[in-house]
């Protein structure tokens, strides 16, 4: 083969040299890529770890309570089109849900109250989060209650529709210390995963939320 074969075969075959400054560039951009996807999942796993390791609080002994593990919510339906309360309607959003039992009373309106609250205080996360109660019968809160609180889901239904649900939410607590007029957290993915007592102040409450919507991209 002639040196001029040869050198026509060498130029076709080897690759150009690649400038250092672009390769680190290159490596540089990989691990930003990387890193985006990799801090969230970083940091909410070790905020998991030390959710479990106080024993199933968020922080100190004043926050949520833990709900271990997270239990997905099947199909439940209340009413239809805008007003509509479901399994889809709770997906895709973090969502505090209220069951008062009997009359709203002070309890009742005190937590209806701090819902509204702790979602305005999260400022540009506040879209993030929905409100929902779900009532035994229309008249359980007064029309100039809910005037109070517009955004309100509010859910109502026949019995079975509301066994739906409330059963649900009763097993997700199975071993778990029984608790009156609690207030519950489900996820974007539909399950639930935090009680929040109702001696709990609200503030305690806000932490809890924006410590989950910090960690978590989803919702």
């Amino acid at each position: 083969m002639s040196e001029s074969s040869q050198s026509n075969m060498k130029s076709e075959t080897d690759f150009p040299e690649i400038d250092p400054e672009v390769r680190r560039r290159s490596r540089m951009k990989l691990i930003l890529i990387i890193a985006i996807f990799a801090i969230p999942l970083l940091l909410a796993s070790i905020y998991l770890h030390l959710v479990r390791s106080s024993g199933g609080q968020l922080g100190d002994t004043s926050r949520g309570q833990l709900i271990q593990p997270a239990v997905p919510l099947t199909e439940f339906s209340f009413g239809e089109g805008d007003t509509a309360f479901n399994l889809d309607v709770a997906r895709g959003s973090w969502t505090m849900l209220y069951m008062p039992e009997g009359e709203c009373n002070e309890a009742c309106e005190l937590n209806l109250y701090h819902m509204r609250q702790v979602r305005l205080a999260l400022n540009h996360r506040m879209d993030r989060v929905q409100r929902a109660v779900l009532l035994e019968s229309e008249s359980q809160l007064s029309k100039e209650l809910l005037a109070e609180h517009p955004g309100l889901i509010v859910a109502t239904g026949d019995e079975s529709e509301q066994a739906a649900l409330r059963d649900q939410v009763s097993a997700a607590q199975e071993g778990m210390e029984k608790i009156d007029n609690a207030i519950y957290l489900i996820d974007p993915f539909g399950n639930i995963m935090l009680r929040f007592p109702p001696d709990l102040k609200p503030n305690s409450m806000l932490k809890d939320i924006k410590h989950l919507l910090k960690v978590s991209r989803i919702g």
